[in-house]
């Protein structure tokens, strides 16, 4: 990218996460990057043309990101690949706020239409992503006999949930605990589920790394819940 085109798509970040795609003009955008709007449109023949160029060069910004986040999963429904999953998914929403923001302009201001690519056939994404590893948990004596990708995708989007409320909407710790604590009970809550068996005991946590304890108990009938056979 040229120096004035990164100075021109700086200045756009800038000014339409502040003031939205339609409260901004390209003489605004010229100014703040100290260029003249002829330049501009030497660039991006409308202001639109900069916000789609502004959202194709954040996605392959996120791209690597998300590929690592996926890659350091092995046991997707073990407590420690969730605890790593949801501390992934933190920093990529923390560190890139202005990505979250363009999407929220998008959704406003352009009905989704440049983002609406990015949540199509999710499911499918997830399964081409860790397909494998979500069949093997599927295999394992327990399960609870949901689809492991919609599982997955549940708990993914569930915790970008938490962290953009947290960071864009000022959350200020809305589920009543910090981060570290919110993490460590998304690992509780999605590994082991809500319910104690039939003793009042929660189930085994000796098999963190593994995907054996997973959602409301379809385990061995000496473990189901009381709740559960009503």
């Amino acid at each position: 990218m040229e120096e004035n085109q990164r100075r021109i798509e700086t200045a756009a970040l800038a000014l339409f996460t502040k003031q939205g795609f339609h409260g901004t003009n390209i003489r605004e955008i010229a100014k703040k990057a100290e260029i003249s709007t002829g330049a501009i449109y030497t660039y991006y023949p409308t202001k639109e043309a900069l916000f789609v160029s502004l959202v194709r060069n954040y996605e392959l910004r996120m791209k690597p990101l998300r590929d690592q986040m996926f890659n350091i999963i092995q046991a997707p429904f073990s407590k420690r690949d969730i605890r790593k999953l949801a501390s992934a998914i933190r920093s990529i929403v923390y560190d890139n706020a202005d990505y979250w923001l363009l999407m929220y302009i998008d959704v406003i201001e352009f009905k989704n239409q440049h983002f609406a690519p990015a949540f199509r056939d999710l499911i499918e994404k997830i399964r081409r992503r860790v397909g494998p590893l979500l069949s093997e948990a599927k295999r394992q004596k327990g399960w609870c006999g949901k689809d492991p990708a919609f599982v997955f995708a549940s708990m993914y989007m569930y915790m970008f949930e938490y962290f953009l409320i947290e960071k864009l909407f000022q959350g200020n710790r809305h589920l009543g605990v910090s981060d570290e604590q919110a993490i460590d009970g998304f690992a509780d809550l999605f590994s082991y589920g809500m319910w104690s068996n039939s003793n009042g005991v929660r189930r085994s946590r000796s098999a963190d790394n593994s995907n054996l304890h997973v959602g409301p108990a379809r385990h061995r009938d000496r473990e189901r819940p009381r709740a559960y056979s009503r």
